[in-house]
C-alpha cells in the first residue's frame, strides 16, 4: 500500500477544519442591557478537541485567534499576561502586545496549549472589547492555530509481535 505524504497534511488539515469545535460566548455588557457606544464588554472563547472513539488526536502549540470584522464598530482589549501572551501574529516571532491595548486583532498564547484527544475542552474567559463611537454593527470572530502531537501520531519505541519457538531439553 503506498502511503502519498500529501493525503496526511490533507488529513491534519480537515481534522482541525471538521472536528476541533469553536464557540463565542454571548457579549456580556458592563452597564447591564445593551452594549452603547464607548462600553466595554466581556466573552469567553472556547475549543472543543474530537473525542477518541470519533478519531480525535493530540494537539499542540494551539494558539487562540479573536479578531473584530469591523474595527470601527468595536476593538479587543489585551488581556493580561496571567490570562495568555498575546502577539500580533500566528508565532513567536511576532511581537508581543501590551495589555490593556485596543487592537482589531489579537493571538492569545495559553500556557496550556495543548488539547488531548479525548474530548478535551480549554477555555478562556474574562476576554474584553470595547464598543466604538457610533452605532454598528461587526462580529467577534475566533479561531484557532494548532500543531498535530507528532509523538502521538507516530509513537517512538514501539515493540513488535513476539515470535517464540520451544526449547525441549532432553
Amino acid at each position: 500500500m503506498a502511503i502519498n505524504l500529501q493525503e496526511i497534511r490533507t488529513a491534519f488539515q480537515t481534522y482541525v477544519d471538521t472536528k476541533v469545535s469553536v464557540s463565542i460566548s454571548a457579549l456580556t455588557p458592563a452597564v447591564p442591557g445593551t452594549i452603547n457606544p464607548d462600553e466595554e464588554f466581556t466573552f469567553s472563547v472556547t475549543v472543543t478537541n474530537a473525542s477518541t472513539a470519533s478519531g480525535g488526536i493530540n494537539l499542540v502549540n494551539v494558539r487562540y485567534h479573536i479578531h473584530v470584522a469591523n474595527p470601527s464598530v468595536a476593538k479587543l482589549i489585551v488581556p493580561p499576561v496571567a490570562t495568555a501572551t498575546t502577539r500580533s501574529g500566528p508565532t513567536t516571532a511576532f511581537p508581543t502586545l501590551a495589555p490593556g491595548t485596543q487592537v482589531s486583532e489579537m493571538f492569545l498564547f495559553p500556557i496550556d496549549n495543548s488539547l488531548g484527544s479525548g474530548g478535551d475542552s480549554d477555555s478562556i474567559s474574562g476576554l474584553k472589547g470595547v464598543a466604538g463611537g457610533a452605532v454598528g454593527t461587526t462580529s467577534i470572530k475566533f479561531d484557532i492555530h494548532a500543531d498535530p502531537d507528532l509523538s502521538f501520531l507516530f509513537p517512538t519505541n514501539e515493540i513488535s509481535a513476539q515470535a517464540s519457538r520451544t526449547l525441549n531439553i532432553v
